[in-house]
């Protein structure tokens, strides 16, 4: 079997977390052993090759990178937002209720977020070794480099350090023909040397990456069931992680939200996208900006313009939604006196006036839950719509939300490229 791996310049701190164990997610506590068992079983069924790999590199752009297929009668829809967005249901509920079948939809870009609990991915299963670790743009310095529009960073320093993606599980999900992984090296001028594997196979020669990289293509001769990224030595950070597939889908909807987010992630200048363009683009924020004990809301607005002029101009000519803040009553912390639903309402007044100016719509969560305190209401039903704490949605609550949603915000279509 032959691989070829292309490495390209830009085709297209902080608080760190460590990634933390999650459905579909296996935390290997002895070092790799139970991600290579998963590993061996994601790739039974296909033949695997024990003969030699051979990658094809370059550092200089000068590599046959091989465009991905942009599918111009696809819609293309893209979100960035918190834990409301994060886990999907949202997503899928509002998927159904604008008429586009779930089952058709995929994503395009998948966050690293890998291991960190209530964030969809998009792949079947994944598996980490014990020394990743989760950075966040909007725990970062805005000096920090590296980042994509993934806003997240998956990063290891650590030799041995292994990453499992399996795509297929057991439900049978689609393989991709190729994979592009985005990633950073905190310094251009040190070795990074890489292991990689694919479907269940022996690891390729390694495979060292010297200079400025920003990208690697990994182009099997057969579709990617799994594969296995191993760091044999350096520092790595996985930015973005971008599956292509033989056949067009029938939606693209790439997921960017995590718990605890805040739209100030958009306020580091150094991003970059790696989606070129989207139909809809989808920025819900709000929740998590509403605890600060500085927040007031002229402050507020001035921040949210810097960070949706860094949004728009990454995707100046997609059709743009703001989603505010669900309304909330969770109690504060003991230390701070907040009136959560009037700083819900104030966050809701200023985001619907920004937004306008940087061309976007605007859907006010919390009003069209009823305004101020209706979450109550929403918990105390038969069936509850919130959750215990008077913060989060129950699944139907997120089901209902959508069905708002939608019929407030018209369907999306296909935008020319």
């Amino acid at each position: 079997m032959k691989i070829w791996v292309y490495a390209c310049l830009y085709c297209v701190t902080a608080a760190v977390f460590p990634a933390h164990a999650d459905t579909g997610v296996v935390a290997a506590a002895d070092k790799n052993r139970r991600c290579d068992d998963m590993f061996q079983f994601a790739g039974t069924g296909k033949s695997r090759s024990a003969g030699d790999v051979q990658f094809t590199t370059a550092t200089d752009g000068s590599a046959p990178w091989r465009a991905s297929p942009q599918y111009p009668a696809v819609l293309r829809v893209g979100i960035w937002g918190d834990s409301h967005t994060a886990s999907g249901s949202f997503v899928d509920a509002v998927l159904q209720a604008w008429g586009f079948p779930v089952e058709g939809a995929r994503v395009g870009h998948v966050q690293p977020a890998i291991g960190l609990p209530g964030v969809r991915l998009g792949i079947a299963r994944t598996c980490l070794s014990k020394g990743w670790n989760l950075n966040f743009a909007y725990r970062s310095s805005l000096q920090e480099a590296g980042f994509t529009s993934t806003l997240v960073k998956l990063k290891s320093q650590s030799s041995d350090d292994v990453v499992v993606l399996d795509f297929v599980g057991s439900e049978g999900a689609p393989a991709p023909q190729w994979l592009n992984l985005y990633l950073d090296k905190p310094d251009p001028e040190a070795t990074l040397v890489l292991g990689i594997s694919i479907n269940g196979g022996p690891e390729a020669a390694p495979h060292v990456l010297e200079g400025e990289v920003h990208a690697l293509q990994v182009m099997p001769e057969t579709e990617i069931r799994a594969v296995r990224l191993r760091l044999i030595a350096g520092q790595l950070a996985i930015t973005g992680l971008e599956p292509v597939y033989r056949n067009a889908p029938k939606l693209v909807f790439d997921l960017f939200s995590t718990p605890g987010a805040q739209s100030k992630g958009w306020s580091n200048p150094k991003i970059k996208p790696i989606a070129a363009h989207y139909d809809l683009v989808i920025f819900q924020y709000g929740t998590n900006e509403a605890p600060s004990d500085s927040y007031q809301p002229e402050t507020y607005a001035v921040a949210l313009r810097k960070e949706l002029r860094q949004f728009r101009a990454a995707y100046p000519k997609s059709r743009c939604v703001l989603i505010g803040p669900p309304d909330r009553i969770g109690l504060a912390p003991a230390d701070k006196k907040i009136d959560y639903p009037l700083r819900h309402q104030s966050i809701s007044r200023v985001q619907a006036t920004v937004s306008a100016e940087f061309r976007c719509e605007y859907w006010d969560w919390q009003k069209a839950m009823g305004g101020p305190k209706s979450i109550a209401a929403w918990a105390k039903r038969a069936e509850p719509w919130a959750q215990e704490d008077w913060m989060h949605l129950t699944t139907r609550g997120y089901i209902e939300s959508a069905r708002l949603f939608a019929a407030a915000i018209p369907r999306p279509t296909v935008r020319t490229k």
